[in-house]
């Protein structure tokens, strides 16, 4: 992942890693991605906003948020409603 795709994050040795720390986050930990292609990104990327306290942490959700939004804007084409036909069944 390229740092404008997913600035927090990138990946090394097939881990997803903290790109400040280099600390891979555990393999028993879930995580939940959302991409913008889906129409209700930005009402969840919306609504998590509201609820962050910490004003570095809110000023980062922002810039993402608008990122979403410019995303719908220049790539109506490409919006979709989210799916989960390519999950596997556990």
């Amino acid at each position: 992942m390229h740092p404008p795709q997913e600035p927090k994050y990138g990946i090394r040795d097939g881990k997803i890693v903290n790109r400040l720390s280099g600390a891979p986050i555990p393999d028993d930990e879930p995580i939940f991605i959302f991409r913008a292609k889906d129409r209700l990104a930005v009402r969840i990327l919306t609504a998590y906003f509201s609820a962050i306290e910490n004003p570095e942490h809110a000023r980062a959700v922002a810039a993402r948020l608008e990122d979403f939004k410019r995303f719908a804007r220049e790539h109506p084409e490409r919006m979709k409603d989210p799916d989960t036909s390519t999950a596997q069944a556990r």
